[in-house]
């Protein structure tokens, strides 16, 4: 069963939305598989490796934090230029995700890596701060701007 926090996930984009070099893309991470905490180094190790894939698939990424309303929990991922859903939905399993979310023009879906089904979350562009200064691995904790 999907993790009901999925819903919630607000998103903090490290470049600007006119940036973004595509009108649909993925958001992967491959920090706490399967909704089993690790430490931050296993998370950091996952995510490079998440990385390193990405660009051997000649994928264009760019850093984008899923995080919790009050960012109590951060989880660091990337928007990912993947060629098709299928293939986002593919990638997540490989890296033990539960979900991935998908971007369409503003549409956001929150996609289940077990069989494919998504749901409809609403716009993208209303849940997510683009532009944003960040250390690479999280934010700063407390209250959003």
């Amino acid at each position: 069963m999907m993790n009901p926090a999925y819903r919630a996930a607000r998103f903090h984009c490290a470049i600007p939305e006119s940036e973004i070099p595509a009108a649909a893309f993925a958001i992967v991470t491959a920090c706490d598989p399967g909704d089993r905490p690790r430490s931050e180094a296993l998370n950091r190790r996952a995510d490079d490796g998440l990385a390193a894939e990405l660009d051997r698939a000649g994928w264009r990424r760019f850093r984008v934090i899923g995080a919790s309303p009050d960012l109590r929990h951060q989880e660091p991922g990337w928007g990912a230029l993947i060629g098709s859903l299928p293939d986002a939905v593919a990638l997540g399993r490989r890296w033990g995700q539960r979900a991935i979310f998908w971007v369409e023009g503003d549409a956001l879906r929150l996609v289940d890596c077990l069989d494919g089904t998504a749901e409809d979350l609403g716009r993208w562009s209303s849940r997510t701060r683009f532009g944003l200064p960040m250390r690479p691995w999280t934010l700063p904790s407390g209250p959003q701007a």
